[in-house]
């Protein structure tokens, strides 16, 4: 907190040398986002705009501030005007996928996981987040499929081979799930989700 503090002042101080510098408006506006002053936040963002208003990055990061206030119906405009600037920012993509989940919109929310997967087809967070997106609608064939694309994509990808034992685990596949679980943890040792799960696969198979 106190070295964001800091930060802040001295972006002010050359705020001061450069008033209409669109980029450190930018970063005031971060600042105060992590400190949780998201008024403050929109405010800096917004002058930002003002000087920048074809920066992607600035109204992706007024999108996150307005979600962060649950003022959805701005985020979304700021989502949407990022995207009208770049059709394929994904990260933008992505945040708008999520919302229209919680807004069970889930028709809109695959569209947007799936074409984040085709015009980025070599990221294997797209297909992470693709997985996700099926393990939260019960599809678990679609989602261990995505998974095991993350996989292939990326080998050292832990979490994938995490959420694949978590989808045998609840499949009572208790031997194979252990197999992922392990495989999980070779990668990052400590990963706690990965070591409660296996631990509990193996109290199943001995009480079986």
């Amino acid at each position: 907190m106190e070295k964001i503090e800091k930060q802040i002042a001295q972006i002010k101080q050359e705020l001061d040398e450069s008033p209409n510098d669109g980029d450190l408006l930018n970063e005031l506006g971060i600042g105060y986002h992590m400190l949780g002053d998201y008024d403050q936040a929109i405010e800096y963002y917004q002058q930002a705009l003002n000087q920048q208003p074809k920066a992607v990055k600035i109204h992706f990061n007024l999108a996150n501030t307005f979600y962060e206030k649950k003022d959805i119906e701005k985020a979304i405009n700021h989502y949407m005007n990022a995207l009208d600037i770049k059709p394929d920012y994904v990260p933008a993509l992505n945040n708008l996928a999520d919302i229209y989940e919680l807004a069970n919109e889930d028709e809109k929310a695959l569209e947007l996981f799936e074409y984040i997967t085709e015009i980025n087809p070599e990221d294997p967070m797209g297909y992470f987040n693709l997985g996700n997106h099926h393990l939260r609608n019960n599809d678990s064939l679609e989602a261990g499929r995505c998974y095991k694309k993350a996989i292939e994509l990326d080998p050292e990808f832990h979490e994938a081979y995490n959420n694949i034992g978590f989808l045998l685990k609840h499949l009572e596949q208790y031997e194979e799930a252990i197999s992922y679980f392990e495989q999980c943890l070779e990668i990052e040792p400590d990963y706690e989700p990965a070591k409660k799960d296996l631990e509990a696969c193996k109290k199943a198979l001995q009480n079986s």
